[in-house]
């Protein structure tokens, strides 16, 4: 498997784990529509939360945060209302959260950052 992939993979293992310590129910890893894909649907305090993970190793490509651009963006916002209408959840009481991960593989840590309401 890609290195890149495993990189993602992980760092959406330690964004599910860090967010249901926060009490954020995960409801679906890696949700996918003709549009693109979502990292992880959650809930918290009866609202859905469209997360979004970026992972890096290192600041040679910027931030984590920086990789959430406007088409980015664009794709996780169709994905997502085609996932409430597949689910037929006719509510708008949702948001999009940004979890931005550095991992220092010398340290063998992390640094985790959640974002909300980022779009």
């Amino acid at each position: 498997m890609d290195n890149k992939i495993l990189i993602g993979k992980f760092g959406q293992q330690l964004a599910a784990e860090f967010l249901q310590k926060r009490n954020y129910i995960i409801l679906l890893p890696n949700f996918y529509s003709r549009f693109g894909e979502i990292d992880l649907v959650a809930e918290k305090d009866r609202q859905i939360i469209f997360v979004e993970v970026k992972t890096r190793l290192g600041r040679n490509f910027g931030l984590p945060e920086d990789a959430l651009n406007f088409n980015k963006s664009k794709k996780i916002k169709d994905t997502a209302l085609e996932y409430l209408t597949k689910n037929n959840i006719n509510s708008d009481n949702y948001r999009f959260d940004l979890v931005a991960i550095e991992i220092d593989k010398i340290k063998k840590r992390a640094q985790i950052r959640h974002y909300k309401n980022v779009i």
